[in-house]
């Protein structure tokens, strides 16, 4: 059973996502940036106002480095943020749209493969640990994330989460994205659990929506990643510090 203040539940599956809740955010998807925009500088002038304009596009405050809970990088899929890119050189830069979105592709994947994953994929808190007491109650665990595969399977891997998890669901995967119910009734569909005896926690107001119009259990935000109380709060009064509040109580499942 988990307890999240004075609430209880006793689902069958947790679906959690992974940056912000499971894994931390900033180091890695900075990087990110700051490498998509070092491999299109070789074609294009990133620095001063065009810099802060791509910045902006992908909703980062470029003076704070600050990220928007609600802006693409935080929820949309790369690529939706390779087509917000493309749009920019084909605007400002005088690009043809082929040309464009070819080149925030090639930026985009020389990104990801220089990422030096095991220097900045960081667990929040001992993730396993909690994940291994959850599931010693004999709850299936899920991860819902708009991230591609790759990326997904071999963050998780460094922080040695790969095995947890019964399924997995990905942002080019072909399913409909946060905040849509799809991710959700996927999983739930796979493992034959219904949504009904389904908790999902999540960092971002598209995490907790999804859940929402899903018809879970409950929907918890943690405050470890992108989204704010107030964002969170839309969409859930069960809200808390990171997935370390989320506390067990060894019950017979069924019992109360």
């Amino acid at each position: 059973m988990l307890t999240v203040r004075s609430h209880q539940f006793d689902p069958a599956l947790v679906i959690l996502d992974k940056d912000g809740t499971l894994i931390a955010f900033d180091h890695l998807w900075k990087r990110w940036f700051a490498l998509v925009l070092d491999h299109l500088g070789g074609a294009i002038d990133v620095r001063g106002p065009h810099r802060d304009q791509i910045a902006a596009t992908l909703g980062c405050d470029p003076e704070t480095g600050a990220w928007d809970p609600r802006g693409p990088l935080t929820i949309a899929s790369t690529s939706e943020l390779t087509v917000l890119l493309a749009g920019l050189l084909y605007a400002h830069q005088g690009m043809s749209w082929e040309d464009a979105i070819s080149r925030v592709r090639t930026a985009e994947r020389k990104a990801r493969a220089a990422l030096p994953l095991e220097d900045l994929v960081e667990p929040v808190g001992n993730v396993a640990a909690r994940l291994t007491g959850w599931r010693a109650e004999g709850m299936r665990l899920a991860v819902a994330t708009t991230d591609e595969r790759d990326l997904t399977m071999r963050s998780l891997a460094c922080v040695g989460l790969q095995g947890f998890f019964d399924a997995v669901v990905c942002g080019d995967d072909g399913i409909p994205l946060k905040p849509a119910p799809d991710m959700v009734l996927q999983i739930c569909e796979r493992l034959s659990i219904p949504p009904a005896e389904t908790v999902v926690i999540g960092d971002t107001a598209a995490d907790l929506a999804m859940a929402r119009e899903a018809g879970t259990m409950a929907a918890i935000g943690v405050l470890s990643g992108a989204g704010t109380r107030e964002d969170l709060a839309r969409y859930t009064d069960l809200i808390v510090p990171d997935i370390h509040h989320v506390e067990i109580v060894a019950t017979p499942r069924g019992g109360y």
